[in-house]
């Protein structure tokens, strides 16, 4: 009765307000009047610069008015703007995401970009969303293409592609300072600069902290440091250098608090990653443009937990220390390049070839003191030709081989119909594939403990991989509709899918196989309308279902039905702006939540942010109050042993200051 209260009073408040029946369409630049606003460009769905209702693909754009509208402090939880995606938290400190359902703590189907340049995980496939070396604020955009797109991206991208491009280097000078202190230790804080050298070298530079005590039902608090440069220099008017580097050292709690004697009771980990991107670019236009770019990535954690063996095997008639390391340390170094080319008015194609290898080095989790690589080598094609007035006939393909799969290809054919300017009817096909991970492949990895005369040694195999999965497919059928109505700030896409997926990865014993396969099928609708100036409201919404063969039906209860995402953006006053942005997730299990994928409620998740612009002499500022979860505690997803994850409400102030 307590909590049925709680969300009276908060939908009556926001009832109150006037919240509006009506919703909007996807666009670039937000509600201030860019000059893209009327037809936004996308550049993830096709690596050609398009725009979002020509585009191949199903596109998400998630702009900076709604990064600024979202009250987020973690990037993760921008994507409750995607519909049919699917923010969870491991824990108070472990965001995972989702766009199609069927993952665990690693959403191995999903492949993240920065700038272009994947993030996923050699280890475990997949992203740690919180171990992100980049603020909100530096992002420009994020664009989600909500489908397979293997054929432009690569294997991975299995289940969609979501590209973070972080902001120009020249986008702005000056100092930025920004904040966020409030409940359960929310301790943030960041410090930008912008500038350009006399000869021409613009940068943009930040260092931050992002801190907090996570959910008081876990321990689970993090302090994450970190810091990134992108600089460009201009070599001449066509030619261009561009440097990214990132860094961040993480501190946080893991564990269970009701765990004694395993690797799971309460302990600290570590972590530390360095990324590096060095591009160079000759560019006469958008359409004839080459580049080439080397790319690194390094990890490491170290999680060492000290546990005593009588906890958990209580007939030992004495006490056994012992230290569990689960240390583990990651590299990817990659060569890249890029050719964009116009033929004529009605054909443009883009290609490219990449090769990268990939190593992991954990004695426990690989059974050895060597280093365990893979090796990848692949080329893309992609053709956009206009053959008749109304029609584009979209064709993409890469191949792809990979020393920890068998050499196979991916590819995509795309037909778009555009009766009227701004309408576009889509039709399309593709395939793609999710190589294993180095864990699924060459995984040796054992629980043993030498134990004093005359017990010996306990040995407790967990997984021990015998090499021989192979790739998952898919097959992704989708129509669609997308639609611009510049004179009434008004649009918004919509389609329906059918993924046909094979040979999905699955545990048999203590080996990975390829052993299950699932359909899913649904449909998608977004929407975004801005009625006046000041004014954006936005309708997210997805039904998915999915059919599997797996034996317990986990992937059948994997993605929720429904999901809903509300936003409204409201200018109440000059200086003075509201937002609400609410989601609706169905009851759904995550994979790896707990015995039998126990199934979580449907949750209702609303954040709310009132700011106000502060005017100074020689400097701007804001501050805002932020109410995350607002509507109160539900139960959140935890692939551990305790039955009760809670997350609570948390509000904070968040302050800015740019001078």
């Amino acid at each position: 009765m307590k909590k049925m209260n709680k969300k009276t009073i908060c939908w009556a408040a926001l009832l109150a307000l006037g919240v509006p029946s009506a919703f909007a369409a996807e666009t670039l630049s937000g509600h201030d009047g860019d000059q893209n606003a009327d037809f936004p460009v996308v550049l993830s769905a096709s690596r050609l610069k398009q725009t979002a209702t020509e585009a191949p693909s199903a596109v998400t754009v998630i702009d900076r008015t709604m990064i600024e509208a979202s009250g987020a402090r973690q990037i993760a939880d921008l994507l409750r703007y995607v519909p049919g995606a699917v923010v969870g938290y491991n824990d108070g400190n472990w965001p995972v995401a989702t766009l199609r359902g069927m993952s665990a703590v690693y959403a191995s189907g999903v492949q993240v970009l920065i700038d272009g340049v994947s993030m996923y995980s050699p280890l475990w496939g997949g992203m740690l969303w919180s171990e992100i070396p980049i603020t909100l604020d530096d992002i420009e955009r994020i664009e989600v293409i909500r489908g397979p797109n293997a054929a432009v991206f690569g294997p991975n991208s299995f289940t969609g592609v979501i590209n973070i491009i972080t902001r120009e280097p020249g986008a702005e000078k000056g100092s930025h300072l920004s904040a966020n202190i409030g409940d359960s230790g929310v301790a943030d804080v960041s410090y930008r600069h912008a500038g350009t050298f006399d000869n021409g070298l613009r940068y943009r530079a930040t260092l931050a902290q992002r801190a907090s005590n996570g959910f008081d039902t876990r321990p689970d608090s993090q302090r994450y440091v970190f810091g990134n440069l992108r600089a460009e220099y201009q070599i001449e008017p066509t030619q261009a250098v561009q440097l990214s580097a990132r860094w961040g050292n993480d501190q946080k709690d893991l564990g269970d608090y009701d765990v004694r004697g395993g690797s799971m009771q309460p302990h600290t980990i570590f972590g530390r990653r360095f990324d590096l991107q060095l591009r160079w670019t000759q560019a006469r236009s958008s359409d004839d443009e080459l580049w080439v770019q080397y790319y690194h990535q390094q990890a490491s954690t170290q999680d060492h937990v000290l546990i005593d063996l009588r906890d958990r095997f209580p007939f030992l008639p004495f006490s056994f220390p012992y230290n569990v390391e689960i240390d583990f340390a990651t590299e990817r170094d990659g060569v890249e390049l890029q050719q964009t080319t116009r033929w004529n008015s009605t054909l443009r194609s883009v290609w490219g070839l990449e090769a990268r290898r990939d190593a992991v080095y954990s004695p426990r989790l690989m059974g050895t003191e060597q280093t365990q690589s893979s090796t990848l080598t692949r080329g893309f094609g992609n053709f956009e030709w206009h053959f008749a007035t109304p029609w584009t006939l979209h064709l993409a393909a890469m191949l792809e081989r990979n020393s920890l799969a068998s050499t196979d290809w991916s590819s995509r054919t795309a037909l778009t119909y555009e009766p009227v300017t701004g309408h576009v009817l889509r039709v399309s096909s593709s395939t793609a594939l999710r190589t294993p991970t180095l864990l699924e492949k060459k995984a040796n990895y054992s629980f043993s403990a030498q134990l004093p005369a005359p017990f010996g040694t306990i040995v407790a195999p967990i997984y021990s991989a015998t090499g021989k999965v192979d790739s998952e497919s898919v097959r992704s059928d989708e129509i669609g509709y997308a639609f611009e109505l510049p004179e009434h700030k008004f649009g918004g896409d919509m389609r329906w899918f059918v993924d046909h997926y094979r040979d999905l990865i699955g545990q048999s014993g203590l080996d990975y196989v390829n052993r299950d396969t699932a359909r899913a099928e649904g449909g998608d609708l977004t929407l975004r309308w801005e009625p006046r100036s000041g004014t954006l409201l936005r309708l997210a919404a997805a039904t998915t279902r999915i059919v599997s063969s797996d034996d317990l039906g986990h992937y059948s209860v994997s993605a929720p039905r429904q999901t809903l995402s509300l936003l409204w953006d409201q200018k109440i006053a000059p200086q003075t702006n509201f937002s609400a942005n609410f989601q609706r997730v169905g009851k759904m299990a995550w994979l790896d939540a707990g015995e039998n994928g126990r199934q979580l409620p449907a949750i209702d998740y609303l954040t709310l942010k009132l700011s106000q612009t502060l005017p100074m002499n020689s400097a701007t500022g804001k501050l805002s109050l932020v109410v995350q979860n607002a509507l109160g505690r539900h139960k959140e997803y935890y692939a551990g042993t305790s039955p009760l994850t809670v997350a609570d409400r948390v509000a904070f102030i968040q302050y800015s200051m740019s001078y």
